[in-house]
């Protein structure tokens, strides 16, 4: 944006706004970022493009809510925009020029200034002021007809000639009319009412009353003071906003110069020789606005001009002279005719040169009830115009003044306005038109009702500021230039929004609420500016490097104009640094954020610089005697390389080759790069150049060969000695390999070990097969050892888990058997058998087995769990003696023996039954009945025939007939083998005896 000279000492000078860039030079603003950064376009999308993105999407969706709340706004308090509704003609008995108008109650008050007056009805009339149809309300009375008023009236227009109205003035319950009597300021009379609520009013009569002083949020200018002088080599004048932003300011060297941030702005001066103090200067602040007020020496007006510190822009705007008012909330300030934004942008309407600006000063401020509107007036003393002008809050813009002679503002918004007379000639008919505008008065605005909603409980004003403040936020989160003060700006502003009203995040909103949006910009404006201090950060670095590489190609232009080379060896190393030159140039465009343009600058002088140094070498080589130097040092080398008595001696030589070759790689480079006619002069210093090339070449091989005899020789007992190291390195690594793990270890450390001695003894085939050997043995031993490790481990994984399993077991019957809580916490806290599970667990972890070890956990948490659950149903539904089952207030036996089946008499017959229950099932087997002599027998040893003693003297019979083979003979009859007893026998032979029949 460049700057634009307003009307005043230097008329029609023009302005220049410029950023400084990074690299220290001027560019057009419009090229450049607002702090002299590149703008992100300009590279590839990266981390500062997608924050901003981010930021742009959560401004417009704020912008969304916002807009969408303010709708809500206005479906409930209604909306009220400045319109025309209508236009009406007054007429005037004679033709007169139109002075003003004014309310008095709901009449309207005209005035005019006719070329001859005779009576006070060729001045004032009053009329109605409602365009309804329908009985106005009444007359005021007092007015036009008090005798007081028309005798002071008519001796003003008796005695002063000159006489004619300026304006009428309305203030509180008062109503003045202001007549100028002459030509001077002071000729001013005035003829005053008291207006009473019901319209009627009582004059007070005439008087000399002083204008009265118009309250506003004005500005405080304050002149410029000895502190803020800054000397030095640049001497200025240095000024800080209130938001911490810096202006400086300079008058001196013919021009006015303003800076802030990274731009310039200049225009020139009359007198070009004047210093910083002999210019005056004042300045006033609102927000990061800093408006100034400079008259330079010798200069009869004032320069004005507005600097925003936050969007670094700078513009010269006189009219902030005339009559400068703050905005509210500290948007900017306002002026006739335009304003200034303290988010950024300014506007200055075109009013055409009908409507001079020159002579307003301000009148009043009227504010709208709902605080979302605002008009300024302001009014030209000297014919009594009016200019207003109409100021939004939320949308922060101005909407087109209106230009008018007078106006008058009823309570329910009504403004009648009087145009002034076209080409300024008087006329019978005037035109009067009727505006809606939201300019209500707090009376009336207070008497409409009130509803319960949640936006009538918040309230129009809160409501208007918040989505003032909101879209505000908006606004400065999409500002098309990126700075550092406007991201800081956006961050504080959300924050601040936030903490003033607390309703955003309501629910209730039907606009979805704010508080998410804002704290959405919030937060990502914290990301971007932090992102942006780090592009700026890495725009000046590669601003330096660019500069860097400009010095060192500025140094060797210089050194190859006032310096010349003594010889070839000399020219080569310049080349050489040229060629260097070029390659940093190469790199430093592949840099992101350097500047194209300086790069392409840089890389035409480096090629002019390298074609001059070309032309002037050529010339060099061409000589017979050029490369005797090159030949001599090489021959040095060469049997320098012959003597050496180690093979480390040989690195310095064969570095010294290496650059001697370099150097003649440039020689041909040159050489082939050359624009010349004779063709003979190229292939001259081509052959040369081969020639030296073949010396070197010669020398390197005598080297190479000396180095290679030297090593086999020193590396012999080296090689000896690693190995019998690695041998060890092997014994010990097998000792020490007591897992897996540390097998896979040792054996990458090993074979590190061999690939480092194949690297310094590569040279000697046999070395390398020995090694290839070594690091076959060490993959198979280590790898076995591995193996047969994790093998005997996976063994001992499977023991564990076996003998965790019977553990559980264990403690699993143990704990059921538990009678209380404590004892089931004693028993899994100290019992050893619990402790033996843990260890195996721990064990299992150790061993590289952590699921494993998981599981028991679980299991012996699993196990405890049960033991607890299972105590506590016992408790709750049996008696403590455990054999009764209680539900409510019955009782169940229960059986504690384990169930068994049984065979037993039911009837005449066996039955099966089960232990502890009612089952009973009859055998029904017919074979099983066959048995049935034997089902009443309690003892096998017993029958119906036979007692047990018998039973029992039987046995002990057979047995000592058993250990006594002959029985003694007695006699007949008697006990002892007589028939008595061989009855008996026989009896219980045939009864029981069934196993001793034999």
């Amino acid at each position: 944006m460049s700057g634009t000279a307003g009307q005043s000492g230097t008329e029609g000078a023009p302005g220049a706004q410029v950023r400084e860039s990074a690299g220290g030079g001027d560019s057009v603003d419009e090229a450049d970022s607002a702090d002299g950064v590149r703008g992100p376009d300009a590279a590839d999308a990266d981390a500062y493009e997608v924050l901003r993105v981010r930021l742009t999407a959560g401004a417009e969706e704020l912008a969304a809510r916002a807009e969408a709340l303010n709708l809500a706004r206005q479906e409930v308090f209604g909306s009220a925009e400045l319109r025309l509704a209508g236009t009406e003609r007054l007429r005037t008995a004679r033709p007169a020029l139109p002075a003003d108008v004014a309310p008095v109650g709901g009449w309207l008050l005209f005035a005019a200034n006719p070329a001859e007056v005779a009576e006070v009805a060729d001045v004032f009339q009053l009329r109605a002021a409602s365009d309804q149809a329908g009985p106005a309300s009444p007359e005021p009375q007092g007015l036009l007809d008090d005798p007081q008023f028309v005798r002071d009236f008519g001796e003003l227009y008796r005695y002063y000639r000159e006489t004619r109205l300026l304006r009428l003035r309305v203030e509180d319950s008062r109503l003045q009319a202001v007549f100028r009597t002459g030509p001077a300021a002071e000729d001013v009379r005035v003829l005053g009412w008291r207006v009473g609520r019901d319209g009627n009013c009582g004059y007070e009569g005439a008087g000399r009353a002083s204008e009265p002083a118009a309250t506003a949020a004005g500005l405080n200018w304050f002149p410029v003071a000895r502190e803020h002088f800054v000397p030095g080599r640049q001497p200025h004048i240095e000024l800080t906003a209130a938001d911490g932003g810096t202006v400086q300011l300079d008058t001196t060297g013919g021009m006015v110069r303003i800076r802030t941030g990274e731009t310039r702005y200049e225009e020139p001066v009359e007198d070009a020789l004047q210093s910083l103090a002999d210019a005056e200067a004042a300045y006033a602040t609102v927000g990061p606005l800093l408006l100034l007020r400079v008259r330079p020496y010798r200069e009869s007006a004032d320069r004005h001009f507005a600097v925003n510190t936050r969007t670094a822009l700078v513009e010269r705007i006189d009219a902030l002279g005339r009559a400068c008012l703050r905005l509210p909330d500290e948007q900017g300030v306002i002026f006739p005719g335009g304003y200034a934004l303290a988010a950024g942008g300014t506007r200055t309407f075109d009013l055409g040169a009908e409507v001079p600006v020159e002579g307003l000063e301000f009148e009043r401020l009227v504010r709208s009830a709902n605080g979302e509107d605002v008009l300024y007036v302001f009014h030209a003393a000297a014919d009594g115009r009016r200019l207003l002008l109409p100021y939004n809050l939320i949308r922060e813009e101005a909407a087109a003044p209106l230009h008018v002679q007078g106006a008058a503002l009823y309570e329910d918004g009504t403004l009648l306005a009087l145009r002034a007379a076209d080409g300024g000639e008087p006329a019978r008919v005037h035109t009067l038109q009727r505006w809606r505008t939201p300019y209500l008065a707090d009376t009336w605005a207070a008497a409409q009702p009130v509803g319960d909603s949640p936006l009538e409980r918040i309230g129009n004003p809160d409501l208007v500021r918040a989505v003032a403040d909101a879209l505000s936020v908006a606004r400065s989160a999409l500002a098309p230039e990126p700075a550092a003060a406007v991201y800081e700006a956006l961050v504080a502003a959300a924050e601040r929004v936030l903490d003033r009203y607390h309703w955003l995040g309501d629910a209730d909103l039907r606009a979805g609420g704010l508080a998410g949006p804002l704290a959405d910009v919030r937060d990502t404006g914290r990301q971007v500016l932090a992102e942006y201090a780090r592009v700026r950060e890495s725009t000046a670095r590669a601003a330096a490097s660019v500069a860097e590489a400009g010095r060192t190609i500025t140094a060797l232009g210089r050194r190859l104009r006032g310096e010349s080379a003594a010889g070839a060896q000399e020219w080569v190393a310049r080349l050489t640094e040229l060629r260097l030159a070029r390659g940093r140039l190469a790199s430093l465009r592949e840099l992101r954020y350097a500047d194209p343009g300086q790069l392409d600058a840089l890389e035409q002088a480096l090629a002019e610089v390298t074609a001059t140094a070309t032309r002037r070498a050529a010339t060099r080589f061409a000589d017979e005697h050029a490369f005797d130097a090159y030949r001599e040092r090489i021959a040095a080398l060469a049997a320098e390389a012959a003597s050496i008595t180690t093979s480390a001696a040989a690195e310095p030589l064969a570095a010294a080759l290496d650059e001697q070759a370099a150097g003649l790689g440039t020689v041909t480079e040159t050489a082939g790069s050359l624009r010349i006619a004779d063709a003979t002069v190229r292939t001259r210093i081509l052959e040369r150049a081969a020639d030296v090339l073949g010396a070197v070449n010669r020398a390197r091989a005598v080297l190479e060969g000396r180095r290679r005899e030297l090593f086999t020789t020193e590396s012999a007992a080296e090689f000896a000695a690693e190995t019998a190291l690695l041998a060890q390195d092997l014994s010990g690594a097998l000792a020490a390999a007591d897992t897996p793990e540390r097998c896979e270890e040792h054996l990458g450390r090993l074979l590190v070990q061999v690939e480092d001695l194949t690297t310094r003894f590569g040279a000697v085939q046999e070395r390398v097969s020995a090694l290839d050997a070594r690091r076959e043995e060490i993959h198979q031993v280590l790898t076995a050892r591995k193996q047969a490790l994790a093998d005997e481990r996976a063994e001992r994984v499977e023991r564990l888990t076996g003998s965790a399993a019977r553990v559980l077991d264990g403690v699993r019957r143990r704990a059921a058997a538990l009678g209380s809580p404590d004892e089931i916490t004693a028993y899994f806290a100290a019992d050893p058998l619990p402790e033996e599970h843990r260890r195996i667990a721990a064990e299992l972890r150790v061993l590289g087995h952590p699921a494993r070890a998981a599981e028991l956990h679980a299991a012996l948490a699993a196990a405890r769990q049960d033991a607890s659950r299972t105590l506590r149903d016992r408790l709750d539904l049996y008696t403590p003696d455990g054999t009764t089952l209680r539900l409510g207030r019955h009782h169940f036996p229960v059986n504690t023996h384990p169930f068994d089946l049984a065979l037993v008499p039911h009837g005449d017959t066996l039955a099966f039954t089960i232990t502890g229950t009612d089952y009973l099932t009859p055998v029904t087997d017919p074979a099983f009945t066959d048995t049935r002599p034997f089902w009443t027998r309690p003892l096998p040893s017993e029958s119906p025939d036979l007692y047990r003693s018998e039973y029992l003297a039987g046995c002990l019979l057979l047995d000592a007939l058993a250990r006594t083979p002959t029985w003694p003979a007695g006699p007949a009859g008697s006990g002892a083998g007589g028939s008595g007893a061989g009855v008996r026998w026989a009896r219980w032979g045939a009864g029981v005896a069934v196993d001793r029949a034999d």
